[in-house]
């Protein structure tokens, strides 16, 4: 190792708890943190489906008082994020327990934030001059997808409903505490699957080709793509397979959830973001629409990560070129994104080149990053990885 490699490493203050049923134990463990009173967030279609009221009885059991806040919006607006903060302020609680996909464990950070502290969600959202903050209710996540990884990062973001742009909050503390049960996941529609396992993908193989430098998340990243390389197909063919799915609740939080929370991204998300928002393309499924043609354009600056990425996914990689071998790692994670059904022409979703270079003319107005293994330098850039994806 390099004498002058440098890093961080966090986890949700009070750990990780995963397994099968962990989250029956959420009761005595919220009471354990010091919580009385507690906001238990969700949306209406996690309290539909039943998951809600065994972790609503757990916690009254342990004795604490509980308010079911279900008004989580699965596309949160900064409004959606605003009436979850004065809810909070009403009950003045000390502890949220966020139970859901990563909309709701999101919003539930952002709650917390904005109801000790003076502003709108607006009012964070600028990273070069981050706000001073009084820490808000503990968070303790249940994720109910196995994707985004927003139980064990800061990340919490909300739509703008005037310019529709997604922004990401500054000064959010990671969860509290992270409870995985993968039996939460098991009613996860197949389409819910596949796009959250496909961001879990993503996420991961950004986060390992990044030029950011921190050897133990590479190691949960890499681990992580060869996870979904072999489990993510049988997840979205098999809801009821146990095994994939504690697998990807694995790779998804444990694995991957923590290693890019700690290292960060690249070039992928925000470029997908761009479209997904314009065209209201789901998270995952935008992430999918253009993870190849990205890859494709990054090679250059990280082909080696890609030749190894090929053999997390079982590529057989003896004696060809590093670049080959990069090649080979792309049409691997293509033809697994194909095979759940996440990766289609983006003009299938309404995207026209004429809207697409609006995009690209004003991403290209950012400077470019040092983190991406190849900056994005101007519009043609972009342009060039928008006419691959049509």
């Amino acid at each position: 190792m390099n004498p002058s490699t440098q890093f961080e490493f966090t986890i949700p203050s009070n750990g990780i708890v995963f397994g099968v049923g962990s989250s029956k134990s959420v009761g005595p463990r919220t009471k354990a943190l010091g919580a009385r009173s507690v906001m238990l967030t969700t949306d209406k279609q996690v309290r539909g489906s039943g998951l809600l009221d065994p972790i609503e009885a757990s916690l009254r059991e342990a004795g604490l008082a509980v308010d079911v806040w279900d008004q989580i919006s699965t596309e949160p607006t900064f409004d959606s994020v605003h009436a979850g903060v004065r809810a909070c302020r009403e009950g003045g609680y000390d502890t949220i327990v966020a139970l859901g996909g990563g909309s709701t464990i999101d919003s539930s950070k952002g709650i917390s934030l904005l109801s000790r502290n003076e502003g709108q969600f607006s009012d964070y959202v600028d990273r070069d001059n981050p706000r001073q903050v009084q820490p808000g209710p503990r968070v303790i996540a249940l994720a109910t997808t196995s994707g985004t990884g927003s139980d064990m990062t800061r990340g919490s973001g909300a739509i703008d409903p005037e310019t529709g742009i997604k922004y990401w909050m500054v000064g959010c503390p990671k969860p509290a505490l992270a409870i995985c049960d993968p039996e939460l996941t098991r009613s996860m529609p197949a389409t819910v699957t596949a796009n959250t396992g496909t961001d879990a993908l993503t996420q991961a193989v950004e986060s390992y080709t990044s030029n950011n430098v921190n050897p133990i998340a590479d190691s949960l990243n890499l681990e992580a793509v060869a996870i979904c390389g072999k489990y993510l197909r049988r997840a979205v063919a098999n809801g009821d397979d146990m095994e994939a799915r504690t697998a990807m609740m694995y790779a998804a939080s444990c694995l991957v959830g923590v290693g890019f929370g700690n290292k960060g991204l690249h070039a992928v998300h925000p470029i997908a973001q761009l479209v997904g928002d314009r065209w209201r393309i789901p998270h995952g499924r935008s992430l999918g629409l253009l993870l190849p043609q990205i890859l494709e354009f990054s090679m250059n600056g990280c082909v080696d990560r890609l030749g190894q990425i090929a053999e997390a996914l079982g590529e057989d990689t003896t004696g060809l070129s590093p670049r080959a071998a990069a090649e080979v790692g792309i049409e691997a994670i293509r033809q697994l994104l194909i095979d759940v059904g996440t990766h289609q022409p983006l003009s299938e979703y309404g995207a026209t080149e004429p809207e697409l270079e609006k995009l690209a003319a004003n991403f290209a107005k950012l400077p470019p990053n040092p983190l991406w293994p190849r900056p994005v330098r101007s519009a043609e850039d972009l342009m060039g990885i928008y006419r691959k994806a049509l």
